[in-house]
Order: C-alpha cells, then sequence, then structure tokens
C-alpha cells in the first residue's frame, strides 16, 4: 500500500520537463515514467522511450522496486533492470546521502584500519566454500550492411558500433556458473552460459578477481586510500573511500577470448595486467565492507576497452559460523569485437547482473 500511496502522489504532481540529450536524473526518470503513465502510453512505448536515457545517479535498488512495481509491462520492467546495472558506479541522488560532515583525519584513520583488519581475517578464517551464481546477461545486437565477397551487399547482425552515446540493451541471456571462494578469491569451476554468447562478444576467459582484503592491503601500502562521504546502505550509515592499486603489483590482469589477429585468420586472448582503482562501502563500527568497486586501468587502444565491476557483499551462516561473502554483483565491459582490423567500427557493450546463492562448504552439491 505504502508503494501504491507513494505512485499516486507522484501522480499528482506537475509533469517538469526533462533533458532532451537523455541524459536525466533519477527525479526527472520518475517523471517521465509518471508522465507516460498519464498519457496512457502503451509498454512498447515506454521502453522505447527509456532505452536511450543516461542516469547521472545511481538507480537504488529501493527505487528499482517502486519504478517495477508501477511499470507499465515486462519491456519496460527490462530496460528499468538495464538502467540499474548501467548506473551502479555512480553515487545515488545528493538528497539521499547524509549530511552528517566527514570524519577528521584520526577517525578515518580508525575506521581505515578496522576494514582492513575485518577483511584480512574473514579472508584467512573463511573456508573454502562454493555457491551458485544466478547472471542475467544484457547486450544489444545491431545491423550494417557491408559488401560481400561476390559484391552483394549482405546484412550482419550484431557487429555495428554504437552510434554517439546510445546504450540500447536487452536481456539476451540468462545462466547459472559454479563459483568457488579460497581466501577470498573467486573462480568459475562451471559454466552453463551458451557459446554463443562468444559471437556476440569475446568475453572474459579468466573469472578470478583479487581478494578484498589484498585489494584494500595494496592500496594502503600506496598510500592512495582516501575519504569521499557518507552514504546510506540498507539502512547502514557507511563510510564511503576511493581507492587506487598501481599495475605495477600485478594485482589484477584482465583476460578476454577472443579477438582476430591483424593480417591472419588467427584468433588471439587479450591478457594484460591493469591498475585498478575504485570505491569500497565500510560500516565504520564493525569494519565490514558492504560494497566494492573495481575499475581497470584499460586504455582506449585496447581491446577491452572497459571493464567496471560492482559487489555487493552480505553475511551468511554455515554451520553456526558466520562469514561475509557476496550477495550480488554488476559488470560493464565495453570490447572492440573485431580487434585491430576493425577498431572503432565493430564495438559490443555488455552488462552483467549476477546474484549469489547456496553458500556451502567446498565439495558439497549445488542444487
Amino acid at each position: 500500500m505504502k508503494r501504491l500511496g507513494w505512485f499516486l502522489v507522484l501522480l499528482m504532481l506537475a509533469s517538469p520537463a526533462w533533458p532532451a540529450n537523455n541524459k536525466m536524473t533519477v527525479q526527472q526518470l520518475k517523471d517521465l515514467l509518471v508522465s507516460m503513465k498519464q498519457s496512457q502510453k502503451t509498454d512498447e512505448e515506454v521502453s522505447s522511450r527509456i532505452k536511450d536515457i543516461e542516469l547521472s545517479e545511481e538507480l537504488t535498488a529501493a527505487v528499482k522496486s517502486d519504478l517495477m512495481f508501477a511499470s507499465a509491462g515486462p519491456l519496460t520492467s527490462e530496460q528499468i533492470c538495464v538502467l540499474e546495472a548501467r548506473s551502479a558506479m555512480l553515487a545515488p541522488p545528493a538528497s539521499d546521502l547524509p549530511s552528517d560532515a566527514a570524519p577528521d583525519a584520526a577517525a578515518q584513520k580508525a575506521i581505515l584500519d578496522k576494514a582492513i583488519s575485518f577483511a584480512a581475517k574473514n579472508d584467512q578464517q573463511t573456508p573454502r566454500l562454493t555457491a551458485l551464481k544466478v547472471v542475467a546477461h544484457y547486450g544489444h545486437i545491431n545491423t550494417f550492411n557491408r559488401w560481400g565477397s561476390a559484391g552483394a551487399n549482405q546484412q550482419v547482425v550484431g557487429l555495428s558500433r554504437d552510434q554517439s552515446d546510445g546504450w540500447t540493451m536487452s536481456l539476451t541471456s540468462r545462466y547459472t556458473e559454479t563459483v568457488e571462494f579460497n581466501q577470498g578469491v573467486e573462480k568459475v569451476t562451471a559454466s552453463t552460459a551458451d557459446q554463443k554468447l562468444t559471437h556476440v562478444s569475446p568475453i572474459a576467459e579468466n573469472s578470478t578477481r583479487p581478494a578484498l582484503s589484498m585489494i584494500l592491503q595494496k592500496a594502503d601500502e600506496g598510500g592512495n586510500i582516501h575519504w569521499l562521504r557518507w552514504e546510506t546502505i540498507s539502512g547502514v550509515k557507511t563510510a564511503v573511500f576511493s581507492y587506487e592499486v598501481n599495475k605495477k603489483n600485478a594485482l589484477y590482469s584482465a583476460e578476454y577470448c577472443c579477438f582476430p589477429a591483424h593480417g591472419s585468420a588467427r584468433w588471439e586472448p587479450f591478457k594484460k595486467n591493469v591498475g585498478l582503482r575504485g570505491e569500497f562501502f565500510v560500516n565504520p563500527e564493525t569494519g565490514t565492507t558492504l560494497r566494492l568497486v573495481m575499475k581497470a586501468e584499460l586504455d582506449t587502444s585496447d581491446f577491452v576497452e572497459r571493464e567496471d565491476t560492482r559487489i555487493d557483499y552480505s553475511a551468511t551462516t554455515i554451520d553456526v559460523n558466520t562469514f561475509v561473502v557476496p550477495a550480488g554483483s554488476f559488470t560493464q565491459t565495453e570490447v572492440n569485437v573485431g580487434g585491430d582490423s576493425t577498431r572503432g567500427i565493430i564495438q559490443r557493450r555488455t552488462l552483467l547482473v549476477s546474484a549469489y546463492a547456496n553458500f556451502s562448504l567446498a565439495g558439497t552439491a549445488q542444487k
């Protein structure tokens, strides 16, 4: 009833104008959806209108839930999910942030020390675990024409570079992975992903990510952790820090398969040690990290131009012991599909939205 009341209140508001360039705040997105509801637009019309929107703020889970409740239909709901994933690395609206002053240097250090200590202890003491990872794969399939070998004009599906800032995305696949955690490091051990996805875009070949404790340790050693802001996550007032890890630490390797080798018929993998930057979100009372954002330091000249990941954490109990483990994640990638031969012409953007379930001691069968 509260959600219905919220929506009825919005319906009574005057509908302000929204930007013509499709970059919007979360409030402007709400206003747009209300206006289209008032105009009795169809599910197809609403979803088509919001496909090209770029949010300037995070669409939080709570607001997304409200929008889904009032959605015009499944097509609109799908695009709301896309907007959540695309905005996952952004800060929420300023009105949602706590107005408290930043802690002084000593208090910041105390929070940071607690976070580093908790992460190290959690990674060391958590036994080897397995879990199921449910993945929603969002992509785009466009078309363009080219001249074939016989001179015929052929239409090619799924290979055109996006125009301007367009991100027309749709759900292309759902699949599960079995993942293993060993001292905080996640590794995929089995996957039901359709291999046809590699025909749409090269995919990450090595899903192993650094342990949270190692990221915090290396960033702290380099003096590259800085206070950002307060933020509220699931009702918890959270301290947000930015961090950087230099690529000389060889902490992170971006590995994708595969790209056509220039001037030959061979296909070769992309592998590069890169630095990391991003944010981590800490409960100042316990030192628990609630969220981690990792942005690979890639170059625009690389075949893989972007790989950004956000991991949300929560506590789980196994055999009466409680451990902090991933609860869900968002990954955004941008890849030059054709390698050097078609750089700047064939680019693929992908969103992966994942949820973890069924944590158990390694060796226990997953269902």
